[in-house]
């Protein structure tokens, strides 16, 4: 299998993913009845309200089919962040698959959504729907080998489920950064090698990017980094990586020894949105000293960075050997990023910052 190959299959999910997410908040009918409060292992401890949706839910699976069948041997190495297991408001506890049957995944969604014949047959039209996706017409011809049976993939279905479900935009003062809002809620799809446990490619999606003529539209971001051959579209990627802004969390402690360091500090919503920014070039950093970030937050925007020359880093790890540690993505390993974490496109940002917290 080429590079192209996967990275078109990879781009193409993730649009199929925002069309459903996109159809799924416009749809009054369906967003009512999809939101589900997550509970016990499955609530992140930063987070008084950390929601899970069905539209979470049916982003991943879909996900995992419409690459599966393309790349049978890739099926159990994807992972996500959702449990796939869904309890209607009857209680009755529904498993979501996709199958290769419209009418057969619309009778499964019917259980989940109490016998709403609508809002299944919408939900279920998007998911079987075949999509085209201008990004793919342009890609390079990207022709360096995978090993397919050496991939591991992390989902993010929707980073930022809360932004996705309230939807109220908050702007920054600084340029490009929205506080909160749908442009901080992200689809993340990262690939991994799982010998070597390093991240090579990534396809970043914000589905709410723009609105035009009353229906959102995406924007895209991917990046592959194979057999020492980077391959992205980001945009200004050799531009100043010196911005010395750091994005945070609210939960954000260690901002005054940022601010000693010389950094303005920015706060945004969503993990996968805060590593978009650093893309972007519109934050020199993103900063987080807490263990609020997981496997699928982290890897696709590592994919891209990686491809322009950045890196997501362990923090702890990094302070601790005085020297950037890639964070890693080893099956079996603890899916949390426990040690904190940073996110740049220039390297130079650590040579002043890691003394900073020694």
């Amino acid at each position: 299998m080429t590079t192209k190959e996967l990275l078109s299959t990879l781009i193409k999910a993730s649009e199929k993913a925002a069309n459903i997410a996109r159809i799924c908040r416009e749809n009054e009918e369906l967003f009512n009845l999809l939101i589900e409060e997550k509970t016990g292992n499955e609530k992140n401890e930063r987070f008084v309200n950390d929601f899970k949706t069905l539209a979470d839910v049916v982003i991943q699976e879909t996900i995992k089919h419409d690459v599966g069948v393309l790349f049978p041997q890739l099926r159990e190495n994807i992972k996500g962040e959702e449990s796939n297991k869904f309890e209607n408001i009857l209680g009755e506890s529904v498993v979501v698959s996709i199958t290769e049957d419209p009418i057969e995944t619309k009778s499964l969604l019917l259980k989940v959504l109490d016998g709403n014949e609508k809002a299944a047959e919408a939900l279920a039209v998007e998911v079987h729907k075949d999509v085209s996706v201008d990004e793919i017409e342009t890609l390079p011809d990207i022709v360096e080998l995978i090993n397919i049976e050496q991939v591991g993939i992390w989902i993010d279905p929707i980073d930022g489920t809360a932004e996705y479900i309230n939807g109220n935009c908050s702007s920054t003062s600084f340029p490009n950064i929205e506080k909160s809002g749908l442009k901080c809620a992200t689809i993340l799809i990262g690939a991994y090698n799982m010998e070597t446990s390093k991240p090579f490619m990534g396809v970043v999606n914000q589905p709410f990017f723009v609105k035009s003529d009353d229906d959102f539209k995406s924007k895209i971001f991917w990046g592959a980094s194979i057999n020492g051959e980077n391959h992205h579209n980001i945009e200004n990627s050799s531009a100043d990586n010196s911005k010395k802004i750091a994005i945070i969390s609210s939960a954000e402690t260690r901002k005054p020894t940022l601010e000693s360091a010389g950094y303005k500090t920015v706060i945004a919503n969503g993990a996968g949105y805060k590593i978009l920014k650093v893309i972007e070039n519109d934050a020199g950093i993103y900063f987080l000293s807490k263990n609020s970030t997981f496997k699928w937050d982290t890897c696709a925007g590592q994919a891209i960075l990686n491809s322009i020359g950045g890196d997501v880093i362990d923090l702890q790890a990094s302070i601790m050997k005085k020297k950037p540690i890639s964070l890693t993505y080893k099956d079996g390993e603890d899916k949390c990023n426990r040690n904190g974490l940073i996110a740049y496109r220039s390297v130079t940002h650590l040579i002043n910052l890691i003394p900073s917290f020694l």
